[in-house]
């Protein structure tokens, strides 16, 4: 978040309006507030106001025009003027006159500009998770925009975990970085990394980044903005998404200003290591507001806390390196194109799990069990008008390998070996992705697209000894989507609207290992239909009430070809009905809440095989409810708090093989969380200021997984954060502390599938974490 500077000028229109980039307008008459919406919606600017608008409606605006001279004409007699605010922001205040300019003798010395840590007006948060650009108090469904502002909140270690501190029904599992699923809302269905598709969307930007590999965790460094999009997303995004979306956008290209930061990290992990760490983000004008470059690098490395008795202290200290380069250009005020690349390599030396209890970080190895999570993507965007219509067309590739290594001894007779034995798992994902889409310009009424997508899996599994090396396992599919897609609103009364959604979509699994190993070749083909529809009623200016439902599905598919008696699993299918309420009392208060009904047929679920391979199969029909609420309040100025919790009730009501279970609870999401947040801005002297935060959560129980002779309970555990920044100028000092009471607790995750049969295992805590950070920007 930042600090707006001062009003830079009042619009009038003008011959001004000519030099300035020019936006295509089809607002139809409405009040100031939807055509305000409207006009965020088709330019991407922030349009802010404190208090409540004026009652006066609006007239259409249609053309071609700059932004100034669009909101001169949509204010027009309304008392109201609009006043830059920033290089991409307005704020609207009361008419007044020009006073006239008064000679004021120059201050002692030039005040610096205020830290980038606080927000000084109100603005429309405006969203893209639903393929358009959308003003939040507008979208009819469960939404959790986390801001970022190009940070990182100063953590060496920074990732999906942390954020999912700040973000109601957001849950994952720990198995160590680059190896982790995310969940939401209780759509859980193992804590193993198996063959089944993921529950949960990741997509950057335009690009879908994951199918059925764990979470890449990039670092969220020069990101914008993190959106959660919570219940199905099927109409929109395809198979899989189920949970929901997990969508990062990144700061793009500025075409106007070179610009850039750089950051030191440092860390000291409590009965753990040191850590140490940089970042840069560097902005390159090309051709002045034609093409630009922006470039992001980092390298840390992080402190491990983990010892192996009598072998390695600090086991699973970890390295990871990564950057994006994008390149923007602007032929023409209508049309741009953006090139980006990505690539982040983690690299643990040591897994992360304990045997003798949560309350240590100890354990007896015969053997270092590293992983390796390579990722790398490119994608090409076009966007542009044509005539009245605004035309989208994506493509993007991704590469993604993960590997690791297992204690595998205590099953080495299962594959027919003797003595200490080495498990290694050389994992590879690929998706191509295209999509194009068309919508209105200036409007987000309605949506049709169409798209294209293949994601392949890769695997083979060895398991080595002293005297032989046996395959374990192989995989080799390839599932292929084909699908158009399509959302519409429109009004039902005044206050009402309606918005329908649907996926036709043909989706194709093929198991090319089994082909390769003299089988007789295997396809599971399935046509899908997943709608959506939402009510949304607007009570007030500042009020919504929705009511959504909406399905998903993941097509059936194919265990590795080794598995001949679990072969094939089916499709699952879920649907939810989520009813939710927004609320913005100015820009001091907003609160928002939401109940939601969930059935999941066939639930797709991974499981432990008798020699500790893993394995999909349909568990059985899920039902989940739950309910979530949050609430951020500014009290006076520099003050803020904010409070979130979560219940959810996430069962399994009735089993494949119809076999009463003693504990019905789907894993891994717990059923109660809750957090508490406050921080304080103020200013320190003419040179310098600062900002205070804290943070307090609780995480309710849960359990690993459906087999009960593996289950275990887990979370049940309350931790605490504090920090300080402290700025002058471009210059930013910071200090934090994670974990600030050394909180012990089991924290979702599997350890080691081959030996987890002969004793407990646990994943604790990262023990109280102290950091300190040093920015400069210019």
């Amino acid at each position: 978040m930042a600090l707006l500077p001062a009003a830079e000028a009042v619009l009038h229109p003008g011959p001004a309006f000519a030099r300035e980039a020019t936006y295509r307008f089809d607002i139809p008459a409405g009040t100031l507030s939807s055509s305000l919406s409207a006009f965020s919606a088709a330019t991407g600017l922030s349009v802010g106001w404190s208090g409540s608008l004026p009652a006066t409606a609006t007239r259409p605006l249609h053309g071609t025009m700059s932004a100034a001279e669009a909101l001169c004409r949509i204010l027009a007699g309304s008392g109201m003027q609009a006043v830059r605010a920033g290089a991409n922001s307005y704020h609207i205040v009361t008419w007044r006159r020009p006073a006239r300019p008064v000679a004021v003798p120059p201050p002692p010395r030039p005040t610096p500009p205020a830290p980038p840590i606080a927000t000084a007006v109100s603005e429309p948060i405006v969203v893209t998770g639903q393929k358009r650009r959308q003003v939040l108090s507008d979208v009819p469904m469960s939404v959790t925009v986390v801001p970022l502002g190009g940070d990182t909140d100063g953590r060496l270690t920074a990732g999906t975990r942390d954020l999912a501190l700040s973000v109601e029904g957001l849950a994952l599992t720990n198995l160590g970085p680059g190896r982790n699923r995310q969940f939401i809302r209780g759509v859980a269905d193992s804590p193993f990394n198996g063959p089944s598709q993921s529950t949960v969307a990741v997509q950057l930007d335009e690009t879908r980044l994951t199918f059925d590999a764990p979470d890449p965790d990039l670092r969220l460094v020069d990101m914008e903005r993190v959106e959660i999009l919570k219940g199905p997303q099927g109409p929109l995004y395809g198979t899989g998404a189920l949970g929901g979306i997990y969508h990062m956008v990144s700061v793009k290209p500025d075409l106007a200003e070179l610009s850039g930061r750089v950051r030191g990290l440092a860390e000291a992990v409590q009965h753990g290591g040191l850590g140490i760490g940089g970042e840069a983000v560097l902005n390159v004008p090309l051709v002045t507001d034609r093409l630009g470059l922006r470039g992001v690098a980092y390298s840390l490395r992080s402190g491990g806390w983990i010892d192996n008795v009598r072998r390695d202290r600090n086991a699973n200290r970890t390295k990871t390196d990564g950057g994006r380069l994008a390149l923007r250009w602007s032929p023409d005020a209508d049309w741009t194109i953006d090139l980006s690349g990505v690539f982040q390599d983690i690299n643990p030396k040591d897994s992360q799990y304990v045997t003798a209890s949560d309350d240590t970080v100890q354990r007896q190895a015969r053997i270092p069990e590293p992983a390796d999570n390579d990722f790398k993507s490119v994608a090409a965007t076009v966007e542009g008008r044509i005539g009245g219509l605004k035309l989208l067309a994506t493509s993007s590739y991704v590469d993604h390998g993960v590997d690791y290594t297992l204690d595998a001894t205590d099953a080495s007779p299962r594959f027919g070996l003797t003595g200490v034995s080495r498990f290694v798992d050389d994992r590879a994902y690929s998706i191509h992705n295209h999509e194009v889409r068309l919508s209105p310009e200036g409007s987000s009424n309605w949506l049709a697209g169409l798209s294209y997508m293949r994601a392949q899996s890769r695997s083979t599994a060895t398991v080595t000894s002293a005297d032989a090396t046996v395959v374990a396992e192989s995989l080799n599919r390839k599932v292929t989507e084909f699908a158009a897609f399509g959302e519409a609103s429109l009004p039902v009364t005044g206050d009402l609207k309606a918005t329908a959604g649907l996926r036709l979509s043909r989706s194709i699994a093929e198991d090319e290992a089994l082909e390769r190993s003299g089988g007789r070749a295997t396809r599971v083909s399935k046509t899908i239909a997943s709608p959506s529809l939402s009510l949304a009623w607007t009570p007030g200016a500042d009020s919504l009430v929705y009511l959504r439902y909406a399905r998903a599905m993941r097509p059936g598919g194919l265990a590795p070809a080794d598995q001949s008696a679990t072969r094939r699993f089916d499709a699952d299918e879920l649907g939810s009905f989520d009813l939710g309420f927004r609320h913005a009392a100015g820009r001091d208060l907003s609160f928002a809440a939401s109940a939601f009904y969930t059935v999941w047929s066939d639930i797709q679920s991974d499981y432990l095989l008798d020699n500790g391979l893993v394995s999909t199969r349909n568990a059985g029909k899920g039902r989940i409810l739950g309910v979530e609420a949050s609430v951020d309040w500014k009290p006076f100025a520099g003050f803020k708090l904010g409070a979130g919790a979560s219940y959810i009730d996430a069962h399994l009501v009735k089993s494949a093989d119809g076999i009463e279970l003693d504990d019905r609870r789907l894993p891994i999401t717990p059923d109660l969380t809750g957090r508490l947040s406050v921080g304080y801005l103020f200013v320190i002297s003419s040179d310098w200021a600062a900002e205070l935060s804290a943070q307090a959560n609780y995480v309710g129980r849960a359990r690993l997984t459906f087999d009960e002779t593996l289950d275990r309970d887990m979370g049940d555990y309350a931790t605490a954060s504090a920090g300080a920044v402290v700025t002058r100028g471009r210059l930013a000092l910071g200090a934090r502390i994670d974990n600030l009471f050394d909180i012990k607790g089991d924290s979702f995750a599997l350890g080691n599938p081959f030996s987890i049969m002969q004793a407990p295992q646990y994943t604790p805590l990262r023990p109280r974490t102290f950091s300190l950070s040093v920015s400069r920007s210019w």
